[in-house]
């Protein structure tokens, strides 16, 4: 089974590619634009109505937050609080030890968050 492309090629209105975005409009669509090149000859380039009249639309998204993962931070933030809090009162070799624990385990948890959100 065959194909037919959905651009019919006419000889009165023919199609040209975009110099932007390189998708092919009837030449009837296309305007002219004056431009310079490298060694600053003028060149005209073919540029399609929607580039040349770009319009731009904002998706807002969501917060995406709710209540488990609000208590997922909270929770590795207090963890990290209390490991410096204990490794300041500890002193140097242990106190450094669970200030270091603390820490790892808090941004684990963090990160496990971080990566429960992108996939």
């Amino acid at each position: 089974m065959t194909h037919v492309s959905s651009l019919r090629v006419s000889r009165r209105d023919p199609y040209e590619a975009c110099a932007r975005c390189e998708t092919f409009h009837p030449s009837s669509e296309m305007t002219s634009v004056p431009a310079r090149d490298a060694n600053r000859n003028l060149v005209y380039l073919r540029i399609c109505r929607s580039c040349m009249y770009p319009h731009v639309t904002y998706i807002q998204a969501g917060h995406g937050f709710n209540a488990a993962d609000i208590l997922i931070v909270a929770f590795a933030i207090v963890l990290i609080a209390v490991g410096v809090l204990f490794g300041m009162v500890a002193g140097d070799g242990v106190g450094a030890a669970v200030l270091v624990a603390c820490g790892l385990v808090g941004a684990g948890i963090l990160a496990a968050e971080a990566a429960s959100k992108c996939g």
